[in-house]
This record gives structure tokens, sequence and C-alpha cells, in this order.
């Protein structure tokens, strides 16, 4: 056996690990099987209604917990009530210090893209959160637009590309509502995993494969070029997912040599559309109403909006948090969290120097370089 045999043999250990730990998590799934998932409808996600934005109750704190760690890893929750004062900071947060604890939630990533010219200009001073909305550019005009400032849809994905895996939760509220579309859909995507397993180990194992998705962002502030496992066992020793399928300026490949990973990725694909079988979906249409989401192990998609012709617009918030204060420190890398047990038998990819600092992909160059 070749010395790259060894190694892939050795990283594709991890799978077992992951296993372990993810039918530990949800044994309600341990003996799921792929036709079981295909039989499953999309289901919509009920609300926790929480009467005091500033102070949810101790029932309306643990249904919220008991979601986000439940079988399809997001909280839904809307406000009944307004919030009894006026502050220059997002009103998530508030409900973000009094979930903290149980959930990750300590460490509030500050993302640069918070402080947008163009979201001060429409919206004021920065309230800490980062503003998701349609951005029209006139059509003669040729300037750079990420898919995330458009109407149009926003397939499946885990936030944080360029993040190393890091993003432990991902909280999304409503400033202000379409007039139609905008539905968020999920997919628990470790679940799924466990279904793979008991029905197609061989794709399941694939799936492991150290570079199995590239994933490349290939120009504006953001470019970056990310090879990751599928699926793989995270620096904490929990299982993770790293999935994103192409949509406006993302660009996503899979290794093509592989027969069993291809098979995955058709599965996948398929399951990771909006409303697929087993998927869940809200539709967020009032102010106030948000989703907790848990990013290691959910992706998420977007459907098409239309705003209303009078000129209010689908406006979201959106707060990344990690689980450590180190990863609060924003970054922007080519390599991901991969427990140091695996990472070091590729560190072409998972490098320490890969995890930390700002990097940016050269399109010409067609390779990331470091600028700080």
């Amino acid at each position: 056996m070749t010395g790259d045999r060894i190694r892939l043999k050795a990283f594709l250990e991890q799978s077992e690990e992951f296993l372990e730990s993810a039918r530990t998590q949800f044994p309600d799934a341990a003996k799921l099987t792929i036709p079981d998932v295909l039989m499953q409808e999309p289901r919509p996600l009920t609300p926790v209604w929480i009467d005091n934005p500033d102070s949810p109750t101790r029932e309306e704190r643990r249904q919220i917990e008991d979601d986000f760690f439940g079988p399809n890893g997001v909280a839904h929750f809307a406000y009944a009530g307004e919030r009894s004062k006026k502050t220059d900071r997002h009103q998530l947060f508030a409900l973000a210090e009094q979930l903290n604890g149980r959930l990750p939630l300590a460490h509030a990533v500050d993302h640069p893209m918070e402080q947008h010219p163009q979201a001060r200009m429409r919206f004021g001073p920065s309230d800490g959160t980062l503003k998701i909305y349609n951005l029209p550019i006139p059509l003669e005009v040729d300037k750079y637009r990420e898919v995330a400032e458009s109407k149009e849809l926003f397939a499946a994905h885990n936030d944080g590309l360029g993040y190393a895996g890091a993003v432990s939760a991902a909280m999304l509220v409503l400033d202000s509502a379409p007039a139609w579309g905008g539905y968020t859909c999920f997919q628990q995507f470790i679940r799924l995993a466990i279904a793979l397993a008991n029905s197609d180990a061989r794709a399941f194992r694939a799936l492991f494969t150290p570079d199995a998705i590239v994933a490349v962002r290939p120009r504006g502030k953001g470019a970056i070029r990310v090879a990751s496992p599928v699926l793989y066992v995270n620096d904490h020793g929990h299982p993770q997912t790293f999935f994103r399928i192409g949509s406006g300026e993302y660009q996503i490949s899979w290794r093509k040599d592989l027969p069993a990973l291809n098979q995955a990725r058709e599965l996948l694909v398929r399951l990771a559309q909006p409303f697929a079988p087993s998927s869940t979906f809200v539709h967020m249409m009032h102010p106030g109403q948000g989703v907790l989401i848990r990013n290691p192990q959910v992706i998420h998609s977007r459907t098409a909006f239309e705003d209303d012709v009078y000129g209010t617009q689908r406006v979201l918030a959106r707060k990344w948090f990690v689980a450590s204060a180190a990863d609060s420190a924003y970054k922007h890398v080519p390599g991901m969290n991969v427990h140091p047990r695996y990472s070091r038998l590729y560190p072409e990819y998972f490098a320490p120097e890969y995890l930390s600092g700002e990097w940016h992909f050269d399109q010409s160059a067609g390779r990331n370089v470091r600028i700080g």
C-alpha cells in the first residue's frame, strides 16, 4: 500500500468515530435508512412565542434549547411583544444573552460587512448585525454582488465560508418582510449521515475524503477557495458537515474519480433542495420572527422573493456565534477545523497556518494568498 493510500485510510477512519458520536447524539435515528428519509414530508417549524424579548421565560428558553439541540437543529422563535426600551444594539442580542449558557452564544463574531457603507446609508448606524437584503444594481453597471445581496434563490449551504467551520450558531431575525417568498429551508445533515451509513456504507465513508468538495468564491473582498470533507470530526470531537450547492458567485466542485462519492453527492444534492424530503422550513413574514441554526450540522437555503412595490423590502439581520473567544476574532481562511488527529495527515489542506489570519483567493494565480 502506497503512502498516499495509507494516510487516506487513516483519515477515513474518523468515519467510525463520527458515526458513534452521531448515533449517541440522535439515538432515535440509530436505525434510520435513506428509504425512511425519502418518505418524510417537508415540515414547517412551529415558533416559540416570546412574550418579552428582553426576558424570555424559563419555559420559552427551554423550548428554544430543545429545538436547537433536537432532531431538526433549528429553533424558530417569534416575538409576541415589543421591546421595553430602545437600544443601539439589535434585539437579537438580548435573546442571545438570555440563552447563553447551554447554547453556544457566548462569543459573537464582528463581521466587517456589518459596517458596509450601503447598509449604513440605508439603515443608519450599525446595530451589530449584518443586513441581508436585495441590493439593486442597474444592468449597465458592472459591479460585483453576492447572491445573499439579491432576491434570487440562495442554494443550500452552511454559514461561514472562510471561517474554518468555527461558526457554532447562526441567528437570523427578520427586520422587514418581503411581499412574498423568501422561505428559509433546513436539512439536518448529521441525521442524514446516519441514514446513509445504514444504507450505503461506502458512500457514507467517501464523504470523509479530505478534498471531497471544493468551494470557491472567486472575487470580491470575500474571495476564498476551501477544500474539505463533507463530513468530519471537528476540533471539539463532534460530528460536523461542510456542504454547499453552487449559486450566484459560489462555484462548487467535487472529486470526480470516486464513484461512491458521486453516489453520495447525488443523494445529498437532492435532499438539500428547498422542501426536500425530511427537510423543515419557515416563512418569516413578520418583524421579530427568527431562527437559531446549529450551523455545524444543519444546512439552509433561501427561496427567491419579491419586495413590496411600494418600497418595503425584506431585510434580515444576521449574527454569527462561535464556541471560543479565540474564534471570535474575525478571520478569513482556507482551512477547516478538522480534529488534529486527522488534520495532521493532510497539512496541505488543514495545517494550523490555514486556520488563522486573512487569506484571499487570487483568481489569476488560482490559489489562496495570505494578506493579513
